[in-house]
This record gives C-alpha cells, sequence and structure tokens, in this order.
C-alpha cells in the first residue's frame, strides 16, 4: 500500500510540469502562422527557381538559335592607317603656247611629304541555304584633310569624283561605300558548278594579298592583279574540278558603262561592257600552289569615265613680270563618258608558290612570277576643248591638234610587263621581308583604275619600279577571332620611267630620255613627264 501512495504523490508531482510545457491556444495559433508564411515564402522561392529555369531554358534556346545563325551570317573586317611620302623628279620638257610657238619647261622636282590616309572595311557573309552565299565588303577610304583626290595635278589625271570603276577602293569623302556586293548558287544540279550575280570581287587579286600582309590562302580576287584591278558590275558562271588536280574555271561578264538612251550628243553612244575567262589551272592549298591564266576583252573603252578630272591645261603662256612661259594651271570640269574609242584585250598568267629553302633555314617563303600583255584596238577619236582649240585623243593615241594626226595614230599597239616578287618569313622578329620588281613596255596598259595606292597602281608603270617592305606582327595580345591581327607595314618604292603617260589608256606614251626635248617635234602630253619617283609609307593595320 506504502508503494502505490509513493507512486501517487510521484505522479500529481509530475503533473503540474506537464500540463505547463503543453502549449497554448494562442501559442498554437501563432505557430501555425508562422508556418504559412514559411510556406508561402517557400511557395514563392520554388516560383522564382521554376522562373530561373524556364529563363534559362529561353537563353540557352536563344544562344542555340544565335550558334545555329552565326554559322550563317559572319562579320570581319580591317583598318588601316597610312602614311606616304612622295618624291618626283620632271625633266625638261616642250610644250605649246597660247600664242602658237613652244616653251621649254625647265626641270623641277614635285614633293608630297606626307600624306595621310584612312581606310576601314566591313566584310559579311550570309549563308540562307545549303547551295547559296551572299557576301557583301563596305569600304570607307578617305584622304586626311580632303573631301576628294585633288593631289595629282601635272603628274596624274586624278578623278575628284567616285565613279563606277573606283567605288570603295579610290579615296572619297566620308561615305561608306558599297565596295562588294553578289551571290552564289553552287552545287546545281549536283555538279561543280555556280553561277554569281552582282557587284564584283575583282580589286587586289593575287599576288597583291602578299605585300598587304595576307596570307597566301586569303585569295581577294578571281583575276590575277598584272591585268585587272577594277571593280565592276557582272556576272560568272563557274565549274570546278578535282582531277588530276583542284582547279576551277570562270566565264565572267561585265558592264563597265551603261549608256542609257542614246543620246550621242552627251554621252557615249554604246555601253562598255568586259568579257573573260579566268582559269585556275591548279589551286593547290595543301601544298602552296596556284597558277592562274586569264584573258579579257574591255569592249568600246570610254575616253574618260564619268566624274570630276583634274587636267592641267596644255598650254603655257607669256608671263610679262617674269619674262617667261608658265602654265595656266589646272581646269576642274566635270566630264562624262561622251565617246567609245576602241577595244582593249588582256592577257596574263600568274604563278604562286610557297616552298621552305633548308639550306638557308628558311620556311614558308612565298614567291610568285606574274606576265601581262596588253593589246589596244582604237577606232575612233575623241575631242577635248581647250582655248577654243580641238586636241584629238584615242587609245595610246594623242593628244593631236586638227590637222596634225598622222595615219597611223588608230594603228593596234601591244605592250607586256613582267612583275616578280617574294616574301621571305623572319620568325625571329615575328615579321616579313618582301622584294618586287615589275616592268612595263611603251603601250603597256592594264586596267588597274581600282588601285588604293595615293596616285597610280605600280604595275601600270611604263618603266621599273622596285620595290622593298617589311612587316612586323606586333605583340597585342591573344587573338580573340581567327581574323585578328595588328602589324605594322612598313614599304619604299622607287621608280624610273621609262615613257610618259603611265596608268593612263589616253595619249600617246613619248620616250623620255629622247622625245621631251626636240624642239622639232615637241610631244603633246596631258600630265608634266615623270623621270623618277620615290616613296616611302608606313601603314599601321588591324584585321578583326
Amino acid at each position: 500500500m506504502r508503494k502505490c501512495w509513493v507512486f501517487l504523490l510521484a505522479f500529481l508531482l509530475w503533473l503540474p510540469v506537464t500540463v505547463k510545457a503543453q502549449p497554448s491556444t494562442q501559442e498554437l495559433l501563432k505557430r501555425i502562422d508562422e508556418l504559412s508564411r514559411e510556406l508561402k515564402a517557400l511557395k514563392r522561392q520554388l516560383q522564382e527557381v521554376q522562373e530561373a529555369q524556364e529563363d534559362q531554358e529561353e537563353v540557352a534556346e536563344k544562344v542555340e538559335e544565335m550558334q545555329e545563325n552565326m554559322g550563317k551570317l559572319k562579320f570581319w573586317g580591317d583598318m588601316r592607317v597610312r602614311m606616304d611620302s612622295t618624291r618626283a623628279h620632271v625633266p625638261s620638257y616642250w610644250l605649246p603656247t597660247s600664242s602658237g610657238g613652244y616653251a621649254l619647261q625647265e626641270a623641277s622636282t614635285r614633293e608630297n611629304d606626307t600624306l595621310y590616309t584612312t581606310r576601314m572595311r566591313l566584310n559579311a557573309r550570309v549563308k540562307p541555304t545549303e547551295n547559296t552565299v551572299v557576301k557583301m565588303r563596305l569600304a570607307f577610304y578617305k584622304i586626311w584633310g580632303m573631301g576628294d583626290d585633288y593631289i595629282t595635278p601635272g603628274l596624274f589625271m586624278g578623278m575628284g569624283m567616285q565613279n563606277n570603276f573606283t567605288y570603295g577602293v579610290r579615296p572619297s569623302d566620308t561615305t561608306l561605300q558599297v565596295d562588294r556586293a553578289y551571290f552564289n548558287w553552287t552545287n546545281i544540279g549536283g555538279y561543280p558548278i555556280w553561277v554569281s550575280f552582282g557587284r564584283r570581287p575583282t580589286t587586289h587579286g593575287p599576288p597583291r594579298q602578299l605585300r598587304e600582309g595576307l596570307a597566301y590562302e586569303d585569295r581577294e580576287a578571281t583575276p590575277s592583279g598584272i591585268n585587272f584591278d577594277v571593280p565592276f558590275d557582272g556576272a560568272t558562271i563557274g565549274y570546278q574540278y578535282s582531277w588530276p588536280w583542284t582547279g576551277r574555271i570562270r566565264i565572267c561578264y561585265g558592264r563597265g558603262f551603261e549608256s542609257g538612251f542614246k543620246m550621242p550628243i552627251d554621252r557615249a553612244k554604246d555601253d562598255i561592257d568586259f568579257y573573260g575567262i579566268a582559269w585556275d589551272v591548279l589551286d593547290d592549298r595543301d601544298r602552296d600552289m596556284l597558277l592562274v591564266i586569264q584573258a579579257f576583252k574591255a569592249e568600246g573603252v570610254m575616253d574618260f569615265p564619268s566624274g570630276k578630272i583634274y587636267m592641267r591645261s596644255p598650254f603655257e603662256v607669256y608671263n610679262p613680270q617674269t619674262g617667261s612661259h608658265v602654265p595656266m594651271g589646272y581646269q576642274e570640269t566635270y566630264v562624262t563618258t561622251q565617246t567609245n574609242l576602241g577595244d582593249i584585250y588582256e592577257i596574263g598568267a600568274t604563278w604562286m608558290h610557297q616552298v621552305d629553302l633548308p639550306l638557308w633555314g628558311l620556311k614558308d617563303v612565298d614567291y610568285f612570277v606574274s606576265f601581262g600583255l596588253s593589246i589596244t584596238d582604237p577606232d575612233a577619236w575623241s575631242t577635248w576643248i581647250s582655248n577654243n582649240m580641238g586636241m584629238y585623243v584615242s587609245l595610246l593615241a594623242g593628244p593631236y591638234f586638227q590637222g596634225q594626226i598622222p595615219s597611223d595614230a588608230l594603228d593596234t599597239k601591244r605592250g607586256w610587263a613582267l612583275w616578280l616578287g617574294t616574301r621571305i618569313p623572319i620568325p625571329q622578329l615575328h615579321s616579313k621581308l618582301g622584294l618586287e620588281y615589275n616592268y612595263g613596255s611603251r603601250y603597256w596598259i592594264p586596267f588597274a583604275i581600282g588601285t588604293d595606292d595615293p596616285y597610280m597602281d605600280k604595275i601600270a608603270t611604263r618603266g621599273h619600279v622596285a620595290e622593298v617592305y617589311w612587316i612586323w606582327d606586333l605583340p597585342t595580345g591573344e587573338p580573340l577571332t581567327k581574323y585578328s591581327r595588328t602589324f605594322l607595314r612598313l614599304g619604299f618604292q622607287y621608280y624610273w620611267f621609262n615613257y610618259t603617260g603611265s596608268a593612263s589608256w589616253l595619249g600617246t606614251p613619248v620616250a623620255i630620255k629622247k622625245g621631251l626635248t626636240d624642239p622639232n617635234q615637241p610631244p603633246q602630253v596631258f600630265s608634266a613627264p615623270i623621270e623618277k619617283m620615290s616613296n616611302f609609307y608606313m601603314s599601321l593595320e588591324m584585321y578583326f
């Protein structure tokens, strides 16, 4: 019985403690409210996680879509800032005076110490379907402090306005111009045949890319650079073969000038068209070998491309204050194509190769050999009025005054050119050294209007040109794209002119040494003849 009372007493003592530990109704309600708030917060966090997952999935889809589109759409470009310093020697020569006689123009030196230019090019490539591709290039090219290229009067016939042969490749204002825009349709009918239409890739062709710092495979154009460096609008049909080696052949057509409705009073009566064949006989990129053979015809070549031309007066006037004859100055005139003068044929071949020279410890040495032939077939005269006197010009003929035109002035003329070069890597200095030489005969005239050199294309020289250049890849960090490159290019060119009129298809080439100082047969020349010229250039170039 005592044990029962002890157990009962212990239970009674424990009971208040236990009852006191039980939560009250208010505490339970408070706890339920806290749990509700925690549940809402948990639901809110869960919803945020779900929304974040949905956003991540949407971002992933967009990234995937962007990656897919980036495979079809590519952008790249380059920018160049260049400085040229040029000096030219003009020998003595006879010029007609306004009084009907002739005056001896004394020898002189012309120079432009610094000429700065900026060029930027933006490229795009779009592949909308498996067998089609669209390519384009926009270009901005400007001389510092100028809105045109009035930098050549007296030496070369500078064009102050853009025309069909210079858009995007010659200096102009700050306009971003269309240099190239064309599309290709490939694999037609399952065969290695393609067609292409639009603004053609016909400037800076091989081997020009070497001196521009590009690799062997970075071919810039279809035609070889020795005959053709002109942008134009047209079409191509091509066929690629792979046996016994890789090569391709293209048949090309282009429109150089549209005459419009036939109004021969103020414009040429016929269109100017290009026809040609460009044959990559061998294009082996595994062994870095390229052989190009080409033949082109320019039909109905104009006298002047449309634009504003700065032309020196062909006469000298007597200055009583100095007692001597002085030039009448330069005339700025807007001209348009007025006359179809005849046809020009261009034939050329270029061989490029990259080799190792183990005996000299040299690797990846590029070299090339180019040969060009030009044939002019004139059939008409163009008249240029100066001081109320008519002067007659044609393809490699003139200028002549009325009554002075020789009977053989419109005969066919043939010229030729040779171009050699090499580029040697110097890996210890992260550099390349280039050496080039070219020669052009008396009647040599390539289609090289589109050159981006400031005065004239050196390949158009009737005489000799030697050039040395050095390309240094600058240490600008790891490239972030496959196009990324930054380099400094230094070069020096020296010209020996044998005949006048280099780079122009108008006017009779006159021998520099013999034909300029004979008072019995004074030559007629559009521009002051140049005997020698030197040009130093330096450019900083970035590809992105």
